[in-house]
């Protein structure tokens, strides 16, 4: 178990709040906050339609997601769930709509 109340005592700026959560959970706090405000906006979201609210959210967790990793606090790679999130929604509505 990692002790990262230590880490905390030396924050006095937002640089080093944003080093200490990337030595401390590893990017993984910053994906899970990305996750978590995805799932808000796609709550808030869904009376407009259950695709335009996992489009909409996905999007907008996206575009977060490529200005933390702009930032330097989260992986390209974890920006890959909503890409893919975004194209198998995009496939399931073809497909929908080829049913239809």
């Amino acid at each position: 178990m990692v002790n990262i109340t230590n880490n905390f005592a030396g924050v006095t700026d937002l640089r080093g709040l944003l080093g200490v959560a990337n030595t401390s959970t590893g990017g993984f706090g910053w994906i899970v906050l990305l996750v978590m405000m995805q799932a808000i906006i796609l709550i808030s979201l869904l009376p407009f339609g259950f695709n335009a609210a996992v489009l909409s959210s996905a999007f907008i967790a996206l575009i977060a997601g490529l200005f933390m990793t702009y930032l330097g606090i989260v992986s390209w790679t974890h920006l890959m769930i909503f890409l893919g999130e975004i194209l198998l929604m995009i496939i399931y509505i073809g497909w929908q709509q080829k049913e239809n």
